[in-house]
């Protein structure tokens, strides 16, 4: 799990389904985490579709169409191995009973509920938390705060090509002042990878696809700039994260990725900041989904801004 919480849901009748997704969906979401739910009608069950364990929970009315029942499939699915928690629901509660029972020990871990609205939804929010719970650790949370930020780097990257591409001479002039002083600022770098971004003419493309010459918090540095010429000059829509963007990213990002990426999977806190220690806890995770979510908006908001607005 990173900042997805994928559901496998077979169900064939629509009406339920999108009264319960809707639920779910707000369920998901108090966790800070974007709900992703994939609905199969049991007809179009294959199990080549669920052997890499993709999903965080699987959830299955017994009685499916054309004669197709739950614990058939459940009984495919931990045939191969596949663990992931399963949750029955039926309005004929006792016969789904019978079938289960029938099928221990190949479906085992499985979860039961009545096909009722109050009583179905409760017992998935319960599961949900259970599942998000059971991942809250050091190492899930560096792994999916890695693999988030190294995303945003790549893009980050992209929206300052597309932007110099787009912007004009004088909007240009102050990106390539921008690298300038940047470079002024890292002399004491490499001089020999100075000297050939150096000698290419204008600097700014060269500077920002230099793989070690400009590091992330350069490139925020430039993209923040970026960002104030097209609120000022493109109409950009003013989020308030846009506004000393490079301060609020690192704050809300890298401060973490950093103190996570020096920590041991026994530890239970991370130092932030000199001093600032803060423990490796439910409120922590919530956080950096929170974050990483929030994050991937406001990319995604300038990544189509400088693609389809300039």
């Amino acid at each position: 799990m990173n900042t997805v919480f994928k559901i496998l849901w077979f169900e064939d009748e629509p009406r339920w389904y999108n009264m319960e997704k809707l639920r779910i969906n707000t369920i998901i979401q108090e966790h800070y985490l974007t709900p992703e739910i994939i609905r199969k009608d049991g007809a179009d069950f294959e199990i080549t579709n669920l052997t890499g364990n993709d999903y965080d929970l699987i959830l299955m009315d017994y009685k499916l169409a054309e004669g197709t029942t739950g614990d058939t499939i459940a009984a495919a699915i931990r045939k191969n191995n596949i663990l992931t928690d399963i949750l029955f629901y039926s309005s004929e509660e006792q016969n789904m009973l019978d079938a289960i029972s029938k099928g221990m020990p190949p479906i085992d871990g499985v979860y039961l509920t009545k096909r009722d609205y109050t009583i179905f939804t409760e017992k998935v929010g319960n599961l949900i938390s259970k599942i998000v719970k059971r991942s809250e650790d050091l190492v899930n949370l560096r792994g999916f705060v890695m693999d988030g930020s190294s995303d945003f780097e790549v893009r980050i990257q992209e929206i300052l090509n597309i932007v110099w591409n787009k912007f004009n001479e004088s909007e240009k002039c102050i990106l390539e002042d921008a690298v300038q002083k940047t470079i002024k600022r890292n002399e004491a770098r490499d001089q020999k990878t100075k000297q050939k971004v150096l000698a290419q003419n204008p600097t700014f493309p060269a500077a920002v696809n230099s793989i070690h010459f400009f590091s992330h918090s350069d490139r925020l540095y430039l993209l923040e700039k970026a960002i104030m010429i097209l609120l000022d000059n493109y109409n950009l829509t003013a989020e308030e994260e846009f506004f000393s963007f490079k301060e609020n990213y690192e704050n809300g990002i890298s401060h973490y990725r950093n103190a996570l990426g020096h920590r041991k999977s026994t530890d239970n806190v991370i130092e932030i900041t000199k001093g600032n220690f803060i423990p490796i806890d439910e409120a922590l995770h919530q956080k950096m989904r929170k974050n990483l979510t929030r994050y991937n908006q406001l990319i995604e908001l300038l990544e189509l801004f400088v693609t389809e607005k300039i």
